[in-house]
């Protein structure tokens, strides 16, 4: 389609690259004077990419929370040549690009790149963890993404703006090789590899220092305790010992934690998170135990009270301490709400199918034989694009166990095929359908309330802006300027007319069943309302 030339052209590019550099040519001089320059050139990045609020996202965060200068010293402090790196790539390649590509595409074709791919090698794993959905999905038999593949998928990414790629298993680090040799050759790429910790060696290390592209995220269930009865005895020792060498090197890491029942608690604890912070971290991402997957354990899934009291715990410490913490509920409204299917990410398993979330474990293409264009059109990743945010509540923006109907809905109406064993049962087996339909409606009565008292401002800027994300559309644009769409939908059909009515299609159901639920449609953003303020 030419997209990539075509995108190149645009004129703001020099601009904002020079931007970045003066970012680059400052670190480490004087953090405290840096911080004032990064939140100037943020200001400069938001405006020079037509106000498409990314950067500004950026800048809410660092300005939001207290702890954020300390935070920004830490980090600074860490490698010159890791940082420089990651600084230029993320800016100049991850955000710039992203930007420019998306504003390009959704103009001309109606549709944006994702901001991250989230790829699985292989469901290899040295360890079996019970509670793992991917410790009864790996055997000598499963296939690989091979370098070749890997490469063909950074390849065609990079030609639609997507410069980052976080790596997930089973454990990546048993493909060090075939990793290292990506990273090496897509230098302008960042590489985020979820790790459990186990493996890393002196030499790794030392690998991982030369790439500088490469951020490492050690997966963390909770104390001592908790890790070994679950991963086995001796395996807390050993991922202290692997952050160990990274923070002898000063490199750039982090932690990924999972809420369960049990280790909530544990988690929900200051001194746990001070703990992790001492062994160098500068960042977490937090995710709930999903019902994925063989026979999983309910009985993990964090109840609401639990998952509504972490979420607000996260955000208490963000606002005492220097850390980058995301939980991917809780702070669904700095993201818009569900950000699958293409929205900001997708994944691609180890056979190569395409599928709208880790999670989400249906597909109807597969990267071996399409390309990326095409899944991202495709009608099961464009009716659940389209139907986001799946509820006016963006704290509770999951189309697996917050909105259930939609990711069965999906599944169903484009025949997406399980890609995992007990995937399928999400769809079709009762007591699970309705144990989800339970624990979805018990979310809504408390992150209803919650975002009705403490979330105006977020609701008030859905209402000002006519729509949730930033980019791409969504229900809520439909919903307040649907002739707006109409008008930018008679251009897209002219490149693709079948996708241009998977976008109608989906986006009129949307209209029609939104509000039919009255457990889980909460209704805040109305058609009428903004008719009368007109």
């Amino acid at each position: 389609m030419g997209l990539h030339d075509a995108a190149e052209r645009n004129t703001k590019q020099t601009g904002l690259l020079d931007s970045v550099d003066s970012i680059v040519s400052s670190v480490q001089d004087n953090p405290q004077k840096l911080y004032d320059l990064m939140i100037k050139t943020l200001e400069n990045l938001n405006a020079q990419s037509g106000n498409h609020g990314f950067f500004k996202e950026i800048m809410g965060w660092i300005q939001s929370n207290p702890g954020s200068r300390q935070w920004f010293s830490n980090l600074m402090s860490k490698d010159p040549g890791q940082l420089m790196t990651v600084l230029k790539n993320f800016f100049g390649k991850c955000a710039i690009e992203w930007v420019n590509k998306s504003n390009f595409l959704e103009k001309k074709y109606g549709f944006c790149p994702p901001f991250t791919i989230l790829i699985t090698p292989s469901m290899r794993c040295n360890l079996s963890c019970p509670s793992c959905y991917s410790a009864r999905q790996h055997d000598s038999g499963s296939p690989e993404l091979d370098l070749k593949a890997m490469d063909r998928i950074i390849k065609g990414g990079k030609e639609i703006g997507v410069y980052f790629y976080t790596i997930l298993g089973g454990e990546p680090l048993l493909l060090f090789d075939d990793l290292s040799e990506i990273a090496n050759r897509h230098k302008d790429c960042l590489f985020l590899v979820f790790t459990n910790g186990t493996l890393i060696t002196e030499e790794m290390a030392d690998r991982l220092f030369e790439l500088k592209n490469v951020i490492v995220a050690f997966r963390v269930n909770g104390t001592r305790e908790d890790m070994e009865s679950i991963r086995g005895k001796g395996i807390y020792d050993k991922v202290l010992k692997s952050m160990t060498l990274m923070k002898n090197r000063n490199l750039i890491y982090g932690i990924s934690l999972v809420l369960t029942s049990r280790n909530h608690d544990s988690l929900s604890r200051d001194d746990f998170l001070n703990f992790w912070e001492n062994q160098g971290i500068v960042f977490g991402w937090n995710f709930l135990f999903m019902p994925i997957g063989e026979d999983p354990d309910l009985s993990l899934m964090p109840t609401p009270q639990q998952r509504i009291r972490f979420g607000e715990f996260l955000k208490d410490y963000r606002q005492k301490h220097p850390l980058f913490l995301m939980d991917f509920w809780s702070d669904a409204p700095s993201l818009n709400g569900c950000v699958a299917g293409g929205r900001r990410f997708l994944h691609i398993n180890n056979r190569g199918d395409v599928e709208p979330c880790i999670f989400a474990r249906h597909s109807t293409h597969n990267i071996h034989n399409c390309t990326l264009v095409e899944a991202l059109q495709s009608p099961f990743f464009t009716f659940i694009r389209m139907n986001q945010p799946h509820t006016d509540n963006l704290l509770r923006p999951c189309m697996i166990i917050d909105n259930p109907e939609i990711y069965r809905t999906a599944c169903k109406r484009f025949h997406a095929r399980p890609t995992q064993k007990g995937a399928d049962d999400l769809i079709k087996d009762p007591e699970l359908v309705r144990a989800i339909d339970t624990y979805s409606a018990d979310v809504a009565v408390l992150a209803d309330e919650l975002w009705k008292t403490r979330y105006s401002e977020k609701i008030d800027d859905m209402r000002l802006r006519k729509r949730s994300y930033r980019e791409g559309i969504d229900r809520i644009e439909f919903t307040l300027s649907s002739p707006e769409f109409f008008h930018r939908n008679r251009k897209w059909a002219r490149y693709n007319p079948r996708f241009s009515r998977d976008m109608l299609e989906a986006l009129t159901y949307s209209e029609q069943h939104y509000g039919t639920d009255n457990q889980r449609h909460i209704q805040i953003i109305k058609k009428q309302e903004q008719e009368t303020q007109s």
